[in-house]
């Protein structure tokens, strides 16, 4: 293993896993336009829409789903669609990524670029409120994304550090995908545990409290087998799952000796939990908040320097991934410091996913940052999405 200082620095990323063909030829990488641009140095977000639609409904460059869908909209993207707020204009497709052939939302102009040959990485959402979603992505906006997310992680001073362990989905879940690839980048070797957030789910869904309770105590078990015997300075974990590794006293003590930083992400946690967790449990621990969703295709680590005492509040990367925080029957912003619901939008080269209304509610912010669209704190899950119960379980 290489001492501290011959692993990779966290501001010089290397991208030798994103940039390459397996065969390790380079990957063509469209770089020439606002949609190119570093997620940290975000355009104006009235160019970059016309930016976007420009691409995604030009007959050379845009994908067939959407060139089809165009033919049905009562307006031009092109023409009509000249901001943010003009993007109200759209339907929310997002249930429509449940059926629809992936291959149909990759761009015309990824073939156009050279890029024909690379084959893009799917994900899908974690099946709360149904059937999966599926998306994917593309080397540039992947190292976009990527990049964006743990230059966050490094104002909270995570750095190079010893071993993370991650307790979260892998499979088809992103969540998985890029906490092992963020472990990389920061130098660490990587631990998980074999975690099926889609069985909990059932098993909340058809009342089967013991075998739940089984499935929490099999993975707090996985925990606990990493946490004994390897050296962990970092753990990414679910609420969920954390409050079940508390009911180990011996846990939380092996945590307050060992770890430095605990992630959470996935499914929600309250303001007194959270409270409780940093000054009560782990005093010793960072506690970092990331909120993420598959249809955003982004985490987004809390804002850096809150209090315990005052909730997390993520700023998202505008425009790439925005949010607007509304009211679930008018679509119009509820006043700051409010709670309404959670409307997203993701524009990059690979995806155009407009309006889509998350099954979250949140208390609304101004961004933090200055950029467009709103920030968000105390989220927290509706209790019904269309016609599903939405259960969290352990994800």
């Amino acid at each position: 293993m290489p001492s501290p200082d011959q692993r990779p620095s966290p501001s010089h990323p290397p991208f030798p896993e994103l940039l390459l063909r397996p065969d390790r030829s380079p990957i063509p990488v469209l770089s020439d336009g606002l949609l190119d641009l570093p997620w940290e140095s975000p355009p104006k977000s009235d160019e970059f829409i016309r930016e976007a639609m420009a691409w995604h409904f030009s007959p050379e460059t845009g994908s067939p789903f959407w060139l089809e869908r165009a033919r049905a909209l009562d307006f031009d993207p092109v023409v009509d669609v000249r901001t943010m707020a003009d993007l109200a204009m759209f339907d929310n497709v997002v249930d429509d990524l449940r059926a629809v052939p992936l291959e149909s939302l990759v761009p015309l102009g990824y073939s156009a670029s050279g890029t024909s040959g690379v084959r893009p990485e799917v994900g899908e959402s974690g099946g709360t409120t149904g059937e999966p979603k599926r998306v994917f992505t593309f080397p540039d906006v992947k190292k976009q994304s990527w990049t964006w997310y743990w230059s966050r992680l490094a104002e909270h001073g995570v750095g190079v550090d010893r071993n993370w362990l991650g307790v979260v989905p892998a499979g088809p879940h992103m969540v998985g995908i890029l906490a092992r690839d963020t472990a990389a980048h920061f130098g660490a070797i990587y631990f998980t545990v074999d975690l099926d957030p889609r069985w909990a789910k059932r098993c909340a869904a058809r009342g089967a409290v013991d075998e739940l309770r089984s499935y929490v105590e099999h993975l707090v078990d996985q925990i606990e087998w990493i946490l004994r015997s390897q050296d962990i300075g970092l753990i990414a974990i679910t609420p969920p799952l954390l409050e079940a590794v508390c009911q180990r006293d011996h846990l939380v003590d092996l945590i307050n000796e060992k770890v430095s930083t605990i992630t959470w992400s996935g499914a929600s946690m309250d303001h007194d939990t959270r409270e409780m967790l940093r000054t009560d449990v782990f005093p010793g621990v960072d506690l970092i908040g990331i909120f993420g969703s598959a249809m955003i295709f982004c985490g987004i680590p809390e804002r850096p320097g809150g209090r315990s005492d005052e909730p997390a509040v993520f700023d998202p990367p505008s425009p790439f991934s925005s949010f607007s925080v509304v009211d679930p029957e008018t679509r119009q912003p509820v006043p700051y410091g409010e709670r309404g619901q959670l409307l997203t939008h993701h524009i990059t080269r690979n995806l155009f996913l407009p309006n889509n209304l998350e099954r979250d509610t949140a208390v609304r912010h101004p961004h933090g940052l200055g950029h467009s669209g709103d920030s968000i704190s105390e989220v927290a899950p509706v209790q019904e999405f269309g016609d599903v119960r939405v259960i969290e379980g352990v994800y």
